[in-house]
């Protein structure tokens, strides 16, 4: 909505309505003299100048009482103005200010849904962890077998590609420069000690933590392999 404009009047046509009161006062004052009781006397011409002073002087204080309320009216009028151009600005700084708060809420609503996910999946991860068996399948051939249940048929061979170019499928490979460890190469290799104390000999120890690794950080074996290609590391 456009800003009111406020009404200008320029100095010379209050010098105009001014002298054209003046006109009108001294008229009246000519016609509203008392003559003399007898017709024949002259006016006299001191009585007629105060007179005519007393009109002038009126006329005066009625432009100058008027010039102060036109510009009392256009003050008030700039005043108003100047409230509704500061309250439109305010009320625009509070939705900007909810906008941002409800931003904020959101962002902060997606981190703890993310957040409950990560930790739901780390509590399955605990409990298949848990009800793994150790004895029996610690070997690679068991470690295979782990993998091949928990993934499709083409996850299971991205993992695969994987760990061939990492390890061989050699669960006590070690890089000699780095010191990487394990099937899945981890670096240090006791990261894998979040999924057992038996990180060092255990290959379904080292399939465990590389799945949740790469679950973590590529979403799932392709996605790992694919990097893997793009930069000879995962």
């Amino acid at each position: 909505m456009s800003r009111r404009k406020i009404p200008h009047v320029s100095w010379r046509s209050c010098q105009l309505a001014a002298a054209a009161a003046l006109v009108a006062l001294l008229t009246a004052a000519l016609l509203t003299y008392p003559a003399d009781a007898e017709s024949d006397k002259p006016v006299r011409p001191a009585a007629l100048a105060l007179h005519l002073g007393h009109a002038l002087d009126a006329s005066r204080t009625s432009t100058a009482d008027a010039l102060h309320v036109q510009a009392a009216a256009q003050a008030a009028a700039h005043r108003r103005a100047e409230a509704k151009a500061a309250a439109k600005r305010q009320a625009a700084a509070e939705a900007a200010a909810k906008r941002e708060a409800e931003a904020a809420a959101r962002r902060a609503a997606l981190v703890e849904q993310q957040a409950r996910a990560q930790a739901a999946r780390e509590r399955a991860e605990q409990r298949a962890a848990r009800s793994a068996p150790r004895a029996s399948t610690a070997t690679v051939s068991g470690a295979r077998s782990y993998a091949r249940s928990r993934l499709s048929g083409d996850q299971y061979a991205c993992l695969d590609r994987l760990i061939h170019r990492e390890s061989g499928w050699n669960h006590r490979a070690t890089n000699p420069s780095s010191g990487a460890y394990g099937l899945m190469q981890a670096l240090p290799g006791s990261k894998m000690s979040s999924a057992g104390a038996d990180w060092r000999t255990n290959p379904v120890t080292q399939i465990r933590w590389g799945l949740s690794y790469i679950s973590s950080r590529y979403g799932n074996p392709c996605g790992a392999w694919n990097f893997w290609q793009q930069n000879r590391w995962y």
